[in-house]
């Protein structure tokens, strides 16, 4: 049986359910040996074709498939298409010769620019398939070619050849030729059609451990809760199911960060459970904290009632004026408030910003409050306020709930990770280890992992960009979308970006020499949008890629970001390789090479 992306398990979650005649051709392509390689409804830019088989040989065929009965459908000698309506005809804008010629174009234009030689467009077919015709009807109907000359290549097939003889329809051949490509073509469009993990994980319903299941049901009713997660357990999820189920109830839900970036994944995560309930996402904020404060000021301001801070000018920068302008417009009764309060990532925040939201951006004392956390990976050092005699005024009466099971990161890697804890960070940290059903022989593969400890004066950018161009070559079946890299300036992300576009990749990143450029980009970085993405360890904190690709700096605090880049590997899913590779600038980690290559 050929090999389908999507896996036939996920086919049901769909955006675009297929209809009848999509499926029926789809089971005569699944009939066809494993080496073709069948990509459902891929993205190319702005269109999605139905499918697109891809075999190593024999080459490349877009198929665009028209579930039209016999009859219900005409051409005018313009080649305008109309369809039956009551005793007459009505025209239409469907035009499938043109589809699929666009469609041919717009994969030769992606592939093409991964390649140094490109075969041309003759390289890939592009058929229309109507299973409820014969491809005698099929043609009478699309007797026309169109007004594109191109159009004329597309052939049009009906569903008694697909079924009798598949290999003539996407190959144009009765008996096939093997043809040799152009190095890398073949990679190229394989890696152009796979689809982002990060975007078929937007289909699936949100995967719920028992202590994630926990944190969203709040089965105690509890209006104040906080727990302390090791990496991967589950926390975020939780939070963001636990989000869905208040907004299903009809309450007005914050969800707060520190970072600006974190609240764009927080919101994936939501609205997939947002369809699994039915609940409306419009009803949850995503945000983070500075932006809060930012908003009270405004509305304080607009109402005519500036927020006086009682500080020396110039004390603070422009930063923590607005945050403290902010609490106090909060304390004035200006800003806007909800009926719970969910925060992530609370370990980079502080008492005061906590008690704001506990006092002043709840609704009421009943509203509910939750603070997920993870002082391993306080890189900003405020870990002090989760003390727990600090705590005692921050409305708490039980103790943290704790959860050190990573069902997010890889099986073979939590261990490593927890043994780099242990070895570089301080006392205050919980380790990731390995549940249960993992250690019990549930079936993962094997992380690809890489330690590269570099000479002095080695641009670490540089050195992170040629390693993101050598891991998308040596795998063609890895969405660039799905690889991270992280470094700890923007000068050397700059780097790793020119790198990387020279090689013909996109890429999403936030780096920037300016703080304005920074916002924007920020603002515009999303899990879904294409290119590989390029991030400081700050900014992904939260996040996760299925290939990330890292790199250690040095000086205080660094081993803790360290910490936190090897934290965003991916390896949830049974059957997809993940991939890390730690460019190291950091002389004391280098004996740490031997413990994070080691096979076990």
């Amino acid at each position: 049986m050929a090999v389908i992306s999507p896996r036939y398990d996920e086919l049901g979650q769909l955006p675009v359910p297929l209809n009848e005649g999509e499926r029926q051709v789809l089971a005569c392509l699944a009939r066809l040996d494993d080496e073709w390689l069948i990509f459902v409804q891929p993205r190319i830019g702005l269109d999605q074709p139905d499918f697109v088989v891809v075999h190593p040989a024999f080459g490349v065929c877009v198929v665009e498939v028209k579930d039209w009965a016999v009859g219900a459908y005409s051409q005018d000698d313009d080649g305008r298409l109309h369809t039956r309506c009551g005793d007459g005809w009505r025209p239409i804008d469907e035009a499938p010769r043109y589809q699929v010629h666009r469609y041919r174009t717009g994969l030769l234009e992606r592939a093409g620019a991964l390649v140094d030689v490109s075969p041309g467009l003759p390289a890939i077919r592009g058929v229309v398939v109507m299973p409820r015709c014969t491809t005698k009807q099929a043609n009478g109907l699309l007797r026309r070619a169109g007004v594109i000359e191109a159009e004329r290549w597309i052939e049009v097939f009906g569903g008694d050849d697909l079924d009798n003889d598949p290999w003539l329809v996407l190959t144009g051949l009765r008996s096939p030729r093997r043809r040799h490509w152009p190095d890398g073509w073949m990679d190229a469009v394989r890696r152009t059609l796979a689809e982002p993990e990060c975007v078929s994980d937007l289909r699936l319903p949100l995967p719920l451990s028992t202590a994630a299941g926990n944190i969203a049901a709040n089965p105690n009713r509890a209006t104040i809760r906080r727990v302390r997660g090791a990496a991967g357990s589950g926390k975020s999820l939780g939070l963001a199911a636990r989000a869905a189920r208040l907004a299903k109830d009809g309450q007005d839900v914050l969800v707060v960060t520190y970072n600006s970036t974190l609240p764009h994944y927080l919101r994936d995560l939501a609205g997939r459970h947002c369809r699994e309930l039915g609940a409306g996402l419009g009803r949850i904020t995503f945000t983070h904290f500075f932006e809060l404060c930012k908003r009270a000021v405004d509305d304080a301001r607009v109402a005519g009632a500036e927020p006086v801070i009682s500080t020396l000018p110039g004390l603070l920068d422009s930063y923590d004026l607005t945050l403290q302008q902010g609490i106090e417009a909060y304390r004035l009764g200006y800003g806007p408030r909800f009926d719970a309060v969910l925060v992530d990532e609370g370990q980079d925040f502080t008492l005061e910003w906590w008690n704001t939201l506990r006092r002043h951006v709840r609704k009421t004392v009943d509203g509910e409050m939750v603070l997920v956390a993870d002082p391993t990976q306080d890189v900003y050092g405020k870990r002090a306020w989760t003390d727990e005699q600090q705590m005692l005024g921050a409305g708490f009466s039980g103790p943290w709930t704790t959860v050190n099971d990573s069902y997010r990161l890889p099986a073979d890697m939590t261990p490593i990770i927890a043994d780099f804890a242990r070895r570089h960070l301080g006392a205050d940290r919980v380790e990731p280890s390995v549940p249960a059903e993992y250690a019990n022989g549930r079936r993962c593969e094997p992380t690809v992992r890489r330690w590269i400890n570099t000479s002095q004066g080695e641009s670490r950018g540089q050195r992170v960009g040629q390693e993101v161009v050598r891991l998308l070559r040596d795998n063609p079946d890895l969405a660039p979308a799905d690889v991270a890299f992280l470094v700890d300036t923007h000068t050397e992300g700059l780097r790793a970006v020119r790198i990387i576009e020279d090689a013909g990749f996109p890429v999403q990143h936030i780096f920037a020499t300016d703080g304005a450029e920074q916002r924007r980009r920020k603002q515009r970085f999303w899990a879904a949008n294409g290119g590989v993405k390029g991030c400081t360890v700050h900014s992904f904190k939260g996040w996760e890629a299925r290939a990330v690709v890292m790199s250690t700096g040095w000086g205080e605090g660094a081993r803790e970001l360290a910490y936190v880049g090897l934290t965003r590997v991916k390896g949830d899913r049974a059957n997809r390789r993940a991939f890390i590779t730690v460019v190291n600038t950091d002389f004391g980690l280098r004996d740490f090479q031997r413990r994070f290559e080691r096979a076990s």
